[in-house]
């Protein structure tokens, strides 16, 4: 209890600091599609204005009830997704300094280990990237413990915590499906060599029925329900491509030809640089297979899912992956002895860490090198452009705006009251009869991103550079014009 206590201030200062770095980039326009995607899908369910389909069948399903559920109780405009990034970093970090205090760390030793691991730049990125990629973090600390947990008893409640971890990590974001599916082949290695020998597919059936039966209810569900809620999320191919060219982009082709092989070898080289106490632990406890064989799956399992989204194209940018460094890390202190007991090089390594998962990121992230180039300026423009809409708008009723191909002007709004979005009758009636009667209407750019996907844009090709009868320019950006009646 008293370790509890001591975690407060760390768990604190986690929080506060990821809020602001999160708030900054959230003022900037540099967050996600996905978080910002996620942000106005919650705010319009706050309103009133998302179908109950859409909300039991949104996914990633655990972010996106948690956004829901945490902006219903915070004030209007309040950047929710900001806010519950920044708790999972503080829970993280709390647990973590109450883990390390527990196997015996001196306090100091202890909070300095916490705050290189919670600033790791890894997770840095994910809280940054929103509560999705946070989950992701929170899962895989859980599924990493609970794999040590089990090699060492493997009883029920045992199996259920691994079971329930992947479950968590495939409702958090597709890269954490992406994690679930990977770890099934390497489950077997996880429990005692008597179970599996025994009864080695029974086990594995065991660990991943949970998960295996909620992906089927989801299914279900988005198939029953009218609107699965998807149109809320950037598609993950489309994320994938992004990442894809920024491999080629930085390697002049790719490393080795084969982008499922590049993602492999790029991710373990990342983990390496990330995680060298990681590294230093396994080495130590290579010819004990009780403390090993978890680490090794958990590090097989990082590196695999980001093959599998790569080689399949279905879970979007592997970025996410990274966290798997600081995560591993973590799991090895508070687990195998060797990695804690000579503290001066513990937070040795740990620092080391720190500035090889700086530089890693370049290399699992070329989104972050991107940032240079003028695609992604571009895009960051554009997104910019669809907040200042949103804040354009505020204070004005029946404005008609295609929000699920701009999430960001509900967002840069604040709200959904007032808008007439996708999901609103208005709005498909508007385009079904091609006949414009809102108050308001708001149209990109054609020759813009964000215009080349707009319903409005595609049914009224010349609203955006004449106008319509009976409307005036209210207001206008690099992307948007802004219309009104009158």
């Amino acid at each position: 209890m008293t370790h509890a206590f001591d975690a407060v201030p760390v768990g604190l200062f986690s929080f506060v600091a990821m809020l602001m770095l999160a708030s900054l980039m959230t003022q900037a326009g540099l967050i996600p599609n996905d978080t910002i995607s996620l942000w106005a899908g919650a705010i319009i369910a706050d309103d009133g204005k998302l179908s109950i389909g859409n909300i039991v069948a949104a996914y990633p399903t655990l972010p996106f009830l948690a956004t829901v559920a945490l902006g219903s109780i915070t004030p209007g405009g309040a950047p929710t997704p900001a806010l519950l990034a920044a708790s999972l970093a503080g829970l993280l970090a709390g647990l973590w300094f109450v883990s390390f205090r527990g196997k015996g760390i001196p306090t100091l030793a202890a909070g300095a280990a916490t705050v290189l691991l919670a600033f790791h730049p890894a997770l840095l990125r994910a809280a940054i990237a929103g509560p999705s990629e946070m989950l992701v973090a929170v899962f895989l600390f859980l599924l990493g413990n609970a794999l040590f947990e089990l090699r060492a008893r493997g009883a029920a409640p045992e199996v259920m915590t691994v079971a329930l971890s992947l479950l968590g990590l495939a409702f958090s974001h597709p890269i954490g499906a992406a994690i679930a599916c990977a770890a099934v082949p390497y489950l077997v290695f996880s429990v005692r060599p008597a179970l599996a020998a025994n009864s080695a597919l029974n086990v594995v059936v065991a660990l991943v029925f949970p998960a295996v039966f909620s992906v089927g209810a989801f299914t279900y569900i988005s198939w029953v329900f009218p609107g699965s809620g998807w149109s809320f999320y950037s598609s993950p191919s489309q994320s994938l491509t992004d990442w894809v060219t920024g491999i080629a982009d930085l390697f002049g082709g790719g490393l080795t030809g084969f982008y499922a092989l590049d993602a492999a070898f790029a991710f373990a080289i990342a983990l390496a640089l990330g995680a060298p106490l990681g590294l230093f632990a396994l080495y130590h406890v290579r010819r004990r297979a009780p403390l090993s064989s978890p680490m090794l799956v958990l590090a097989a399992t990082g590196i695999s899912a980001a093959a599998l989204s790569v080689g399949t194209g279905w879970f979007g940018d592997p970025a996410a992956v990274a966290v798997i460094a600081p995560v591993l890390c973590a799991v090895a202190i508070i687990r195998i002895l060797a990695a804690r007991e000579d503290q001066g090089r513990m937070l040795g390594l740990l620092a080391l860490g720190w500035f090889g998962g700086a530089l890693a990121l370049g290399l699992v992230d070329p989104r972050a090198i991107a940032q240079f180039g003028g695609a992604a300026r571009q895009a960051d423009i554009e997104r910019v452009a669809a907040l200042d809409l949103g804040r354009a708008t505020i204070g004005r009723s029946g404005v008609l705006v295609d929000t699920d191909n701009a999430p960001a002007v509900v967002v840069g709004r604040g709200n959904a009251q007032g808008l007439l979005p996708p999901t609103d009758e208005h709005f498909v009636l508007s385009l079904m009869f091609d006949r414009l009667d809102a108050a308001f209407v708001a149209v990109p750019n054609p020759q813009s991103a964000t215009g080349a996907n707009d319903r409005i844009d595609r049914n009224f090709p010349t609203l955006y550079g004449h106008g319509a009868p009976g409307y005036r320019l209210i207001f206008e950006n690099a992307v948007w014009r802004f219309y009104g009646r009158g």
